[in-house]
């Protein structure tokens, strides 16, 4: 009997609407998580106040609403999905250097937070909701996919 799983040295064959799933379903939990996430922090009156650009002394400043959220949930999706179909596309360990990505890539966008006019309890939901985003989509994509 022919088995069906991959060997070491071959690369993914997941289908491109497979992928597109995955990814909306990552987009989906992301934004989900992280709307909830929003409704918490106003219900505590815990600011999220970020700038609106480069950071600076001359930097706007806004408040995260819903919108901002809702794109900075989604965009993360559409990119990881990307590097993940590239990196299974050329790779049979495409799925090992994709969670390696994801982590690092996860580390580095908690660094802006610090730069951010936020207090700590704001710190720290902007951190969950970085996490939030990241896991949602890295299952959706490793698990799925």
């Amino acid at each position: 009997m022919a088995s069906n799983t991959l060997s070491p040295s071959t690369p993914s064959r997941t289908s491109f609407g497979t992928t597109a799933k995955a990814a909306a379903l990552g987009a989906g939990i992301a934004i989900a998580g992280n709307l909830a996430l929003l409704l918490i922090a106003n219900i505590l009156s815990i600011p999220l106040t970020v700038m609106a650009g480069p950071p600076g002394p001359d930097a706007p400043i806004m408040s995260l609403g819903p919108l901002p959220v809702i794109v900075s949930s989604a965009l993360p999706a559409l990119a990881g999905a990307f590097i993940y179909r590239v990196l299974t596309k050329i790779s049979a360990r495409g799925r090992r250097i994709f969670i390696a990505v994801a982590v690092a890539v996860f580390l580095l966008s908690l660094l802006p937070i610090f730069a951010q006019p936020l207090t700590p309890a704001g710190m720290a939901i902007l951190a969950l909701m970085h996490l939030v985003a990241a896991a949602g989509i890295t299952w959706a994509l490793v698990s799925r996919a």
